[in-house]
């Protein structure tokens, strides 16, 4: 018996992306071959790479970026990953059998560039079953991160596979609120402690297990900035992406994270969590309003 669940949408899936991709070649106006041939000399695939950023930090503008030209898919099957993932984490399916279902979904869906915040929990699964793929980490500054996940999480409607995940991934019974965060927890929003720990736990996670030479980090305000890298990295034309589209998916909250909560203790908790990943990745911003600047604006969506 398999210890993985097909899902019930193979076809539909498979078709909608096919479709799409197509889609893109005829709106696009330009010749998408001409555009893959005129630097590589013909069309055979590329390099297969795995898009690990965390959730909020530009998954869908990077996935914007590639879908014009290429096999891309953003969170493609989430629903059946996450709960792979819970069920690996009750003991329920070994690494072999989830390995398994990468490598199925893999042949059925044919992708070149897989984007999705999930990836950063299946790490050494990709590691272990595509020796050859390469990694984008997206990396946000942890402030403009929270305030973009806590408006998320108040302002939008959260799908089921994701809403079930979420206890597993923030560990509340772990970080549970304190009296600086009181307003979060009275809107059901996970304890500032508990954010801040899964943000460094990405670039930990991603920096310690994904070797150098496989992996380009970017952080996502520098990102409509960092074309030519992404091109060079993944060894594709800088014209095959698609930089008109800009940022994608941006959030609706309207209002700011130091509105709920102290931005004394906001600068506490990061500094006392993350000062190893501060300092090697952002150590210019001590604060909120650092990280504001980054952005040239006030308000992150």
């Amino acid at each position: 018996m398999n210890k993985f669940k097909k899902p019930e949408n193979v076809w539909v899936w498979s078709n909608r992306l096919t479709k799409t991709w197509h889609r893109h070649k005829r709106q696009s106006g330009i010749n998408m071959d001409e555009v893959l041939t005129s630097d590589r000399g013909d069309l055979q695939r590329t390099t297969k790479a795995f898009c690990v950023g965390q959730a909020k930090s530009g998954t869908a503008s990077l996935y914007s970026l590639l879908a014009r030209c290429y096999r891309a898919a953003h969170e493609p099957e989430r629903a059946q990953t996450l709960e792979m993932i819970l069920r690996q984490s009750r003991g329920e399916v070994d690494a072999q059998s989830f390995r398994a279902y990468l490598m199925e979904r893999d042949r059925r869906l044919n992708l070149e560039y897989d984007i999705a915040w999930a990836n950063q929990f299946i790490i050494d699964h990709l590691l272990t079953v595509f020796g050859e793929a390469k990694f984008i980490v997206l990396i946000r500054d942890p402030y403009t991160w929270m305030q973009s996940m806590v408006g998320h999480l108040i302002s939008r409607q959260i799908p089921p596979d994701v809403s079930s995940f979420l206890n597993w991934w923030f560990k509340p019974e772990q970080y549970p609120h304190t009296r600086h965060d009181r307003i979060l927890e009275a809107q059901g929003i996970y304890s500032i402690t508990a954010l801040v720990n899964a943000w460094n736990q990405h670039i930990k996670t991603c920096t310690q297990l994904i070797p150098p030479e496989r992996c380009l980090v970017l952080k996502t305000h520098e990102l409509n900035r960092s074309h030519q890298q992404i091109a060079d990295f993944l060894q594709i034309p800088l014209k095959s992406l698609d930089t008109d589209r800009g940022h994608i998916n941006q959030g609706t909250w309207t209002d700011r994270l130091d509105s709920l909560v102290n931005t004394n203790y906001l600068s506490e908790v990061v500094n006392s969590m993350c000062a190893d990943s501060m300092t090697r990745y952002f150590p210019n911003v001590s604060n909120a309003e650092d990280a504001y600047k980054l952005w040239n604006r006030n308000c992150i969506l």
